[in-house]
């Protein structure tokens, strides 16, 4: 690869599903250790051929070319397209107008019969279609979110837009912008004082790149962000770690040339619409550029090397950068402390919001080059980031096809490490330009606040509308001269008199004017007037948050899965203002009640099932959601500390601390529902029997829907509505016994391991197929002939030269044995050993009692084969209780038996079988 060229980009790698192992990538290191490379463009190039190799040797497949109409669908339409023309052809037959043949399938029926068949047909046809198709959806969209959640979470944002925009005014919309080469006003007075100032500034040490580095930085990248054109996720540049001293030296001889190769700052810039009803306007597209990983590895090391240079001279004001910081948080604690102070005190105080036009966009690079001169960035560095910016180019892209390539010629790009830093010291010089006009909000503990920056949101504060208006005007000055402009729409001030909004005339610019607020103006996601609006926030805050749990219910994602979107997806938007707007105790309980609502509606939690439980860890035998309350409470005692943290040496938050008033941030300790005495009486029945976490791991690894696990741990519960139930607790039947053998008190115990009439078929099927599994699994190790569906009943025999299985076949013994059918035994005839195996599901609290039973029952007749086909013979148990209860020795038992046997897919087994067993017997409505 001499020049990676975007418009032929290569393919795109899977991302790994399993973490591969240790050996295979210490064999792919030990082999690259002896393949030399001697630029950065051929390691480059080395590290994307060693990544699809290892692919390759786990088995992955590419998914380019591969065709995305499946041979299923294909099938099932051209059936349900012939079974159309059967049924026209019999409604025109039973008409009597028909001049063809009837169709030969239906020639032996009557007409009426046969129509009223192809119609049936049809419509199941139709159904199988649909529910093959929605499963496919389903299994695509966990696969998806298993690793790549976002995705998912863009798709529900509307992010998925096909609606491609116009190739032409696309290219010349974005090139008006990133094309148009700009230059700062070095003449500046206030630049020239500048310049005077920063003379003597201590130049930044000379930078040396060390494999220390770049494991420091590979360590904190992602390991599946989106790649740039090198098409290289970050995992590869972690695992291959043989490559890591050769990539400190290229990157250093990089640096001393000054230069890179130009496929390395090449970007692939993928359009987003946002709005779906302004249409495919270029203005309504947002580009999210992606840069190759090699790049992002560089810029990163050096931008913390630059970073620990600015540390002395970065404005204490700006919290869009920088370590040990809460970022936005800290700006509004900030903004919240002098809104209560002025109201407090009621003093006066005007504010003014400011925002750029394109910020990121329209900073030129003569700007940047001149600010790293007034710090005195190494020369080196200097050089290096010069020269590069001058091949900066991406390629835009939309719906994976490319539209054009355009040169970024004024702007930063938006994807790296470094670009925030540069564009933070192009504003670091303002900070110190609004601090030396001595304006600004005097707290009560004398500490003076000016102005606010986080990246390119800027908020002034001053005592005055003369002081306010002198800021603005300041920050315009310092703005025109730099190359960039407001965007005047979207700035707005606020002048309080006395602790009252008072309105006054508009401040006069150039380019228009700034108004004052109307309503309110959100900072930073906060809506604001005279302080936080709360109550708006709050209700904001909320409504979102509901609206994204529908979005996650209402999705075809499995149980873990909706619980982890909701979490992750809809949670923060509850989190992001909580330790900054006060939220009361019985909103925040009322918001929770709803969640639950919400997940009874849907089918993922039973009316009567513990929220206790609910609320608890997967490893602990609950569903690992998080509550509102939950998530309030932490957040606000994390801002709390830092608060405490920090207020000793920042005398703002020393004042924010003082005002502070806290709620008790310590979560109520509350019971356990193992304590609880019908919720835990399953808990509290396995705990000496079973190995709780195997028992519970279920609900990590099996993948089943929400309503599935809700039924399952309500069970657990007792919390269906048996008759047992009924009669003992809420007292509203006479009779507890059950309603289909009527002898025994209709338990959850009875129904799903322990009632006669369900012993002879839904047992057996439930048993049948946790011994089907083990079955095919033990037939692929050897080669042999598989059943094609899982309800296909095996052959009693089946043998090659490898192996002989029988599946419940009677043995022939020279002495009478009693028990001489088990479910599956296994005859290795190369080891002349055998395995005999039995299977049980009964009740969660007999599985040990059950798993010595059947070690008893078959001695007799192991000790007979032994004899009679002189081989080894061992006599294995696979005991899993009804509610998916496990036994300690359970994996110890399964590594007997040939074959790959997870415990977790004969756990699955048994709980699908019982949860269908639940369903058929209560006769649950809807969902249950």
């Amino acid at each position: 690869m001499s020049r990676m060229n975007t418009w032929q980009p290569r393919h795109q790698l899977q991302r790994l599903s399993d973490v591969p192992p240790e050996s295979l990538l210490e064999t792919v290191n030990e082999a690259l250790r002896a393949i030399p490379t001697t630029t950065i463009t051929e390691t480059n190039e080395l590290v994307y051929t060693s990544a699809a190799v290892i692919l390759e040797m786990l088995g992955y497949k590419s998914n380019h070319g591969r065709k995305q109409y499946p041979p299923w669908k294909q099938r099932l339409e051209a059936k349900i397209k012939a079974t159309r023309k059967d049924v026209s052809k019999l409604t025109e037959a039973q008409r009597g107008t028909m001049r063809k043949k009837v169709p030969k399938r239906y020639s032996q029926m009557p007409i009426p019969e046969a129509l009223e068949t192809a119609k049936q047909r049809l419509l199941a046809l139709s159904s199988r279609l649909k529910r093959y198709t929605r499963d496919n959806e389903a299994r695509r969209i966990n696969r998806l979110f298993a690793t790549q959640p976002a995705k998912v979470y863009a798709q529900w944002q509307g992010q998925n837009s096909r609606a491609d925009p116009p190739r032409l005014e696309t290219e010349q919309y974005w090139k008006s912008i990133w094309e148009k080469e700009t230059a700062h006003n070095s003449n500046a007075q206030w630049l020239v004082s500048l310049r005077e100032e920063h003379s003597n500034l201590p130049e930044q040490n000379p930078v040396t790149i060390t494999v220390a580095d770049i494991q420091e930085r590979v360590s904190g990248m992602k390991n599946w962000t989106a790649p740039g054109p090198d098409m290289i996720h970050a995992y590869w540049l972690k695992k291959l770690t043989a490559l890591h001293e050769r990539l400190a030296a290229q990157i250093n001889q990089l640096l001393r040339d000054g230069t890179h190769p130009e496929w390395l700052t090449e970007g692939r810039t993928i359009l987003i619409q946002k709005d779906p009803s302004k249409g495919a306007v270029p203005s309504n597209y947002r580009p999210i550029t992606c840069l190759s990983t090699t790049w992002k590895l560089m810029s990163g090391i050096i931008a913390t090397k630059i970073n620990r240079h600015m540390d002395q001279f970065m404005s204490d004001t700006q919290k869009g950068i920088g370590r040990d910081s809460r970022g936005a948080k800290h700006q509004l604690l900030v903004d919240r402390t002098v809104a209560q102070d002025c109201k407090s005190r009621h003093t006066n105080l005007c504010t003014a919001w400011i925002d750029y036009k394109k910020a990121y966009d329209s900073m030129p690079h003569t700007w940047i080059t001149e600010c790293l001169e007034l710090y005195n960035i190494n020369r080196t560095l200097r050089a290096f980031i010069g020269n590069s910016m001058k091949l900066w180019k991406t390629t835009l892209e939309a719906n994976g096809k490319p539209l054009a390539q355009v040169s970024i010629k004024c702007g930063i790009y938006q994807g790296d490490a470094l670009s925030p830093l540069l564009f933070c010291i192009g504003l670091n010089p303002l900070s110190q330009i609004i601090n030396k006009t001595g304006y600004g909000y005097r707290l009560r503990n004398g500490a003076n606040i000016s102005h606010l920056l986080y990246m390119d949101d800027i908020k002034l504060y001053a005592k005055s509308e003369r002081d306010i208006d002198s800021l603005i005007h300041t920050t315009r000055i310092y703005s025109t001269d730099i190359g960039m402009s407001f965007g005047l729409e979207k700035c707005s001030r606020m002048v309080t008199k006395r602790g009252k909004v008072v309105h006054t005339e508009a401040v006069s610019l150039p380019e228009g004017t700034i108004a004052d607020i109307e309503d309110s103006y959100k900072y930073l996601g906060i809506p604001q007037a005279n302080g936080n609006l709360e109550q708006a926030t709050r209700k904001a805050a909320t409504a979102k948050y509901l609206q994204r749990v529908r979005q996650v219910l209402r999705s075809q994602l499995n149980g873990k899965n909706k619980t982890r979107a909701i979490n992750s997806y809809a949670l923060p938007v509850i989190r992001y203002p909580a330790g900054i707007i006060r939220w009361p105790k019985e909103e925040v309980q009322t918001t929770d009640v709803k969640t639950r609502k919400l997940l009874t509606m849907h089918g993922g939690f039973h009316p009567k099932s513990s929220t206790l439980r609910l609320y608890a860890s997967r490893k602990e035998g609950g569903r690992g959601l998080v509550s509102v309350e939950a998530t309030i409470q932490d957040e606000t005692s994390k801002m709390h500390k830092y608060i405490k943290l920090k207020a000793p040496n920042d005398s703002v938050l020393s004042e924010c601390l003082r005002q502070w008033r806290a709620e008790d941030t310590v979560l109520e300790d509350r019971s356990s529902w193992e304590d609880k005495p019908l919720h835990g009486m399953y808990h509290r029945t396995i705990t000496e029997v079973a190995d709780i976490k195997k028992s519970y791991q279920w609900l990590e690894r099996a993948g089943l829907q929400d309503s599935t696990e809700a039924l399952i741990l309500a069970a657990q519960e007792q919390a269906l509505s048996t008759r047992a139930i009924e009669a003992q607790i809420y007292h509203t039947r006479q009779d507890p016994r059950c309603r289909l053998c009527k002898e025994a008190p209709e338990t959850i115990q009875h129904i799903t391991a322990g009632c006669k009439m369900l012993a002879g078929k839904a047992y057996m099927e439930r048993h049948n197929q946790v011994a089907g599994i083990i079955y095919r699994n033990v037939c692929a190790k050897y080669g042999l002939e598989t059943p094609r569906s899982k309800w296909e009943t095996p052959p009693k025999v089946v043998e090659n030269e490898r192996a002989k299985i029988l599946w419940d076949f009677q043995i022939q013994t020279d002495r009478m044995v009693m028990a001489n059918q088990p479910d599956i035994v296994v005859v290795d005839k190369e080891q002349r050993k055998a395995v005999v195996v039995d299977v049980a599901v009964p009740s969660d609290g007999n599985i040990r009692k059950k798993e010595h039973e059947k070690l008893e029952k078959y001695q007799g007749l192991r000790e007979e084969l032994e004899k009679a086909w002189k081989v080894k013979v061992t006599v294995v148990p696979v005991v899993i209780g009804a509610l998916g209860a496990v036994t300690p020795k359970l994996e110890e038992w399964l590594q007997q038996i040939p074959g790959k046997i997870s415990d977790i897919s004969i756990q699955k087994s048994a709980v699908l079988g019982t949860a269908k067993i639940l369903r058929r017997t209560l006769k649950l409505p809807g969902l249950w």
